[in-house]
């Protein structure tokens, strides 16, 4: 059986990774992965000191890179070449002009802000003592809907973030959920099963079960990212994220190649 395509892996560039792209191709072959995408974090400006992203200059340097293993690996792995950026609301146009000027194949639209807020960053997890967990979700998923809603983005990364930590609301988060669940759908905009949640606090994928079902009920199309910092991530747990997709219905995945192919989720 085929592992599925991993579209959602960061290198050394980001400045909070390890490894060269040559490093993630040859191990993903070795895994006998069909195909990956390559997805820095764009050069924007973000409402955190220190490092997440490459500079101008250092972005035009990843672009030539994935391009130079594109031609490299031809005919032994398909490579795509995307990047994640953060949904900012205000930052649409500057997000635009990357993406159409850097001939971006697919882009992951991500929040990791609110109001200014870091909430997934170690570093200002305390957020969580001063907030309503359920209005923290809340507000989570109404910027994850109008971030869908711009038509900027190919998938939603990490779909359910708030709870890295192990923050739980006290309603469902499917419900809290329904509205950006429903903005995936009408926009035609993909999630991901994010599987480095696995190895953080809350020890589970993105997004959780429940969210998962609400998505196929809704037609929203899957795609799989490891969020890889390392070259050793990529891939991981890809085989029991697939166990849950099947389980929730899934019998297909999105492909980020030129026509947006389906393929089965099991051949």
């Amino acid at each position: 059986m085929k592992m599925q395509a991993d579209y959602h892996i960061h290198t050394v560039w980001c400045g909070h990774a390890t490894g060269d792209i040559e490093k993630y191709v040859l191990r993903a072959i070795e895994l006998g992965i069909p195909e990956i995408g390559f997805s820095e974090h764009l050069p924007i400006n973000v409402p955190i000191d220190e490092k997440v992203c490459p500079t101008p200059d250092e972005w035009q340097s990843y672009l030539a890179q994935v391009r130079e293993m594109q031609r490299k690996f031809a005919g032994r792995i398909a490579i795509r070449l995307g990047g994640e950026a953060d949904y900012i609301p205000g930052h649409e146009k500057t997000v635009e002009r990357i993406k159409t000027e850097s001939r971006l194949e697919y882009l992951i639209g991500s929040v990791h802000f609110l109001d200014g807020w870091a909430f997934d960053h170690p570093a200002h997890v305390s957020g969580f003592d001063t907030r309503s967990v359920d209005a923290v979700y809340r507000d989570y998923f109404g910027v994850v809907a109008e971030a869908a809603r711009t038509g900027l983005f190919d998938i939603i990364g990490h779909f359910d973030l708030p709870k890295k930590f192990g923050h739980r609301p006290n309603g469902r988060s499917v419900s809290l959920a329904a509205e950006a669940i429903a903005a995936l759908a009408d926009t035609g905009t993909a999630f991901e099963i994010n599987t480095a949640g696995k190895d953080k606090p809350v020890g589970e994928f993105y997004p959780c079960n429940e969210i998962i079902a609400a998505c196929r009920e809704a037609g929203v199309k899957l795609s799989f990212g490891s969020d890889s910092h390392a070259p050793e991530q990529i891939g991981r747990y890809f085989p029991a994220a697939r166990q849950l997709a099947a389980a929730a219905g899934y019998r297909h995945t999105l492909r980020m190649d030129p026509h947006r192919s389906l393929v089965p989720l099991c051949d």
